[in-house]
C-alpha cells in the first residue's frame, strides 16, 4: 500500500474483489476507478468504492449502467459527471461524507433511484433544502424522491438564458466602470476617488446578482410556483390544472358510483317482476289449468317426479291454506 502522501496511480486486481454479483474496492486507496476492468464483469450491479481517495468518477463511468447500488462514502469527490443520470438502473446511492456542491441535471433520469445520502456535502443552501438532513433511512428516501423530481422538471434553455441575461449585466457594469474611471482621471484625484466608487459598487451588486441566479437556477424547476419570478403565471397555471384534474377525478369517480347503483337498482327490478310473473304462472297453471300441470308432469324425468310433485302438493296446499285465511271473515275466524 502506498502512503497517503503518494500520488501514484494504484493499481487492484478486480477479479479477486469480485464475488457473485458485489465488487468490493473500498479502502484500496484509490486515485481512478477502474472503470473497463469493472465493466468486464457483466454481473457486476454492486459495486463499493467508499474510503478512497477519488476526486472525481472519470470519463467512462456512465458505460456502468448495470449497477443497482452505488457507494461512494468517504472520499473528496467535487462534481459528478454531467452524463451520470445514464446509471439508470441504480436504486441506491451513497454520496456520504464528499465535497459535492451541487448534482447534475441528469438526476432526473433515475427514475428508480430510491436512496441518496449526502451527509457531510458542502451544498449550497438551496441544495440542502431539497435534500435535507439525510439522517435517517426515510430521510434518504424522501431525498432521492425530490431531488429526482426536481431534476426531471429542468429545462436548459432557461438556465442558459438566465446565465447570458447575468453575463450582460456583468458586461454592462464593466463598461461603465471603465468610463467612470476615465472621467475620474479627466476631472482630478479627489473627484474621481468619489465617482470611481460608485461604479464598483454596481459591478459587485451586479456580480452578486448573478451569483445568486445561478444557485437558484441549479435548483429551482420551471414548474414551481415559488421560483423565478418569471415563472410565476406558470406556477398559478400549474395549480389550476391540478385542481382541473382532481375535479374530473372526482366527477370520473361519482358517475361510476352513479352507474353501479343504477345497475343494482335495475337488476333488482327486474328480478321482483319475473319472481311476480312466474309466481303467476304458477298459480294459474296449478290452479286454473289442471290439465296443463299434468301435461308438464308427463315431460319430467322419473328419478325427480316423484319428489317434485311432493313439493308442489305441499306448495298448493299452503298456498291454498292461506288464500282461505285471507278471505275469511274476522268474526268467522
Amino acid at each position: 500500500m502506498p502512503k497517503p502522501g503518494d500520488k501514484a496511480k494504484v493499481k487492484v486486481n478486480v477479479k479477486e474483489r469480485v464475488v457473485d454479483e458485489s465488487c468490493d474496492l473500498s479502502l484500496s486507496e484509490l486515485s481512478e476507478i477502474p472503470v473497463r476492468e469493472i465493466a468486464s464483469f457483466k454481473r457486476v450491479t454492486v459495486l463499493d468504492l467508499s474510503s478512497n481517495r477519488l476526486v472525481n468518477l472519470g470519463k467512462n463511468f456512465s458505460i456502468l449502467t448495470r449497477l443497482v447500488r452505488l457507494d461512494l462514502s468517504k472520499n473528496q469527490i467535487a462534481f459528478l459527471p454531467e452524463d451520470f443520470g445514464q446509471l439508470e438502473q441504480l436504486r441506491h446511492l451513497d454520496l456520504y461524507n464528499n465535497c459535492l456542491e451541487h448534482l447534475p441535471i441528469s438526476f432526473g433520469q433515475l427514475r428508480r433511484l430510491r436512496y441518496l445520502d449526502l451527509k457531510g456535502n458542502p451544498l449550497t443552501p438551496a441544495w440542502q433544502k431539497i435534500v435535507g438532513c439525510c439522517s435517517t433511512q426515510k430521510d434518504c428516501q424522501q431525498a432521492a424522491k425530490n431531488t429526482v423530481s426536481i431534476c426531471a422538471n429542468y429545462k436548459p434553455e432557461f438556465i442558459e438564458r438566465e446565465r447570458l441575461a447575468a453575463q450582460e449585466t456583468l458586461k454592462m457594469a464593466g463598461a461603465g466602470d471603465s468610463h467612470a474611471n476615465s472621467n475620474a482621471q479627466a476631472n482630478g484625484g479627489a473627484t474621481g476617488g468619489k465617482k470611481s466608487t460608485k461604479p464598483n459598487n454596481k459591478k459587485a451588486k451586479a456580480k452578486k446578482l448573478a451569483g445568486g441566479g445561478d444557485n437558484e437556477l441549479t435548483i429551482k424547476p420551471v414548474n414551481a410556483g415559488a421560483g423565478l419570478s418569471g415563472t410565476g403565471g406558470t406556477g398559478s397555471g400549474s395549480k389550476s390544472s391540478l385542481k382541473n384534474n382532481q375535479r374530473k377525478k372526482n366527477s370520473n369517480g361519482g358517475s361510476w358510483l352513479n352507474l353501479l347503483s343504477r345497475a343494482a337498482l335495475s337488476s333488482l327490478v327486474t328480478f321482483l317482476v319475473l319472481f311476480v310473473i312466474n309466481l303467476l304462472l304458477i298459480y294459474m297453471i296449478m290452479f286454473k289449468n289442471p290439465d296443463i300441470a299434468d301435461k308438464l308432469v308427463e315431460y319430467i324425468p322419473h328419478q325427480y317426479r316423484d319428489w317434485i310433485l311432493t313439493k308442489t302438493e305441499i306448495f298448493r296446499l299452503r298456498v291454498t291454506d292461506w288464500i282461505s285465511e285471507f278471505r275469511t271473515p274476522p268474526e268467522e275466524h
